[in-house]
């Protein structure tokens, strides 16, 4: 009877337990992952939000400047702020030469400031 239970506990009830742990392991495991990749997915999308606001401020600050000629040196100042925490956010190459153009505009006093 003892022989009997050992096999028992060896032969089935120890690889079913086994088994099952190793199954929920697998299964949370999968579980974090896909967790993961939404959350790699939703800062994705924050980020891709975040240079569209700060490219359209931009390019707003930039035409509405650019039609009067002038800006003075906190407006470059603030654009340049802009330009930093977009370039920071990557993807950036039209925006680097709005930027050049931008910081070359004269000064509102008539100087150019760089």
């Amino acid at each position: 009877m003892g022989n009997y239970l050992l096999n028992f506990l060896l032969g089935t009830v120890i690889p079913a337990a086994f088994s099952y742990l190793v199954g929920r392991y697998l299964s949370y495991r999968k579980e974090r992952m896909e967790e993961k990749t939404a959350e790699e997915k939703e800062a994705a999308m924050i980020k891709y939000g975040l240079q569209s606001l700060l490219r359209y401020t931009m390019l707003q600050d930039y035409y509405k400047h650019k039609a009067s000629g002038l800006a003075n040196a906190d407006d470059k100042s603030s654009f340049e702020a802009l330009h930093t925490a977009y370039a920071g956010l990557g993807k950036n190459g039209v925006m680097d030469t709005i930027y050049k153009e931008y910081m070359f505009l004269p000064d509102k006093d008539g100087k150019d400031v760089q």
